[in-house]
């Protein structure tokens, strides 16, 4: 895996504070299943047959020191105070063309799962020694063949039928000790209620930072829809958001954690897509380090959306070679389908009470990555030159207790005068700028009073 795992061990155990995290408590269970394997043979068949027999009251345990063939997609549902230890390692099919197949035959869709669990009092919970905890997607083959599902069309051929690997849709529960090596895509998927996730680990780096080619597209490590949602202790190398919070997510706090090799952040979106109405609300981001990052601070929704995203903090996070560290837009658009459209809805998702606090370091001399297979890029903004530390693309007078305080970052090999902004004086809604805490311009970053 090429990690010197006791190093990564030291980074979470520190980061986490083990001891303020409150997990959700499963009822003990009663019945102990052991989950066999057979060599060279698709173990899913044995898999499925234990989770029904023992989808009650029961600890199901994958063997450690065995590499399961995980060959076909699972639905493991029905659980009830139900333990899944995960001592040994999953294996997806490495055939692009099976798990295309297979992923398309089992849900008619090309977005699928391929783990779905659901329930209510499940623990999935990994192991802590090298070979144990993981679920390997063999991604690699995607990536070096450009299979990927472009951010300029989601409805193109190069979808492919690319599988996420998990969705966590549980009521009361906990993810820990997993560890997600060369995903397909995004990671795992949570749509459930009181959830909490610790000490987890994304391995999703492939070929370089600022090349297309073999880049992992879309490898979330987390995409998190439910409510009440706590991950605390989280290193990760990946080419997308390390979190993402889409809507519906209600009461989120994600914490203590390392975003590496080229992360798009952590993100709020996208939201408002062909109109629908969004909210998401009470979310919290403290205490990351973004390395090699596009972005540390996201938030994106779409031209014309609806809704509202209200009371989101992003605080205390370390940045280097990070290539903007504070990003908004409510204007996102196709980029492929050509120059952005007119909001003729006269619609946006608003925002409300965004907090951005304590960010400090340097910026990456690129302001994109290997994501960039459109012209124009489709992270580019009119004036982006790496200098910026912040980006604001309002939509006039609906971005209401915008506040950024203690920002000190700089351009690559140069100083903090050097710093810039975007930001359109006219979209602010009013009174705004004198809580923004910066000179609301096109050019330099000018902290400024806050009024309180």
């Amino acid at each position: 895996m090429h990690l010197k795992f006791s190093t990564l061990l030291l980074f979470i155990s520190t980061a986490i504070g083990i001891s303020d995290v409150v997990v959700a408590a499963t009822p003990s269970p009663t019945t102990k299943c052991v989950v066999p394997h057979t060599a060279d043979v698709d173990d899913s068949p044995a898999i499925m047959e234990v989770f029904t027999r023992c989808n009650v009251n029961s600890t199901i345990t994958f063997k450690a020191g065995v590499e399961y063939n995980a060959w076909s997609p699972m639905k493991w549902f029905n659980l009830t105070n139900v333990k899944i230890e995960l001592k040994g390692a999953l294996h997806l099919p490495t055939n692009v063309t099976d798990v295309q197949a297979k992923v398309v035959a089992t849900y008619g869709t090309a977005t699928a799962p391929w783990f779905s669990i659901q329930g209510k009092n499940v623990d999935l919970v990994g192991d802590l020694s090298p070979k144990g905890g993981i679920i390997h997607g063999h991604g690699e083959g995607w990536w070096d063949a450009g299979i990927q599902a472009s951010r300029i069309d989601l409805t193109l051929q190069t979808l492919a039928s690319r599988p996420l690997m998990v969705t966590f849709n549980v009521a009361t529960g906990t993810i820990s000790k997993l560890k997600m090596i060369k995903p397909v895509a995004h990671g795992i998927r949570i749509t459930g209620t009181n959830i909490v996730v610790t000490q987890h680990y994304v391995d999703a780096k492939h070929g370089s930072r600022d090349s297309s080619v073999g880049f992992p597209f879309n490898t979330d490590g987390f995409n998190v829809g439910g409510q009440n949602i706590t991950i605390d202790g989280y290193y990760g190398n990946n080419g997308d958001d390390c979190v993402s919070i889409l809507n519906g997510a209600k009461n989120v706090v994600a914490r203590n954690g390392y975003c590496g090799f080229s992360s798009h952040g952590l993100s709020i979106g996208s939201l408002g897509s062909n109109g629908q109405n969004s909210q998401v609300s009470n979310i919290l981001f403290e205490n990351w380090v973004m390395d090699g990052a596009v972005y540390g601070a996201r938030f994106k929704s779409w031209t014309g959306g609806n809704g509202l995203a209200a009371n989101i903090t992003w605080r205390n996070l370390v940045l280097r070679n990070v290539s903007t560290p504070i990003f908004i837009t409510q204007n996102y658009y196709d980029q492929g389908k050509g120059p952005r459209p007119n909001n003729t809805a006269g619609t946006s998702t608003h925002i409300d009470n965004f907090h951005f606090e304590n960010f400090s370091g340097y910026l990456n001399p690129s302001w994109t990555d290997g994501t960039c297979i459109s012209d124009p890029c489709w992270n580019y903004v009119e004036g982006i030159d790496a200098t910026q530390a912040i980006i604001f693309d309002l939509y006039n007078g609906t971005a209401t207790n915008l506040q950024a305080k203690n920002i000190h970052v700089r351009p690559y090999r140069a100083g903090y005068d050097d710093t810039t902004v975007i930001c359109d004086p006219a979209t602010l809604a009013p009174g705004a700028q004198d809580t923004l805490g910066f000179k609301c311009q096109d050019g330099p970053f000018v902290a400024t009073p806050i009024v309180s």
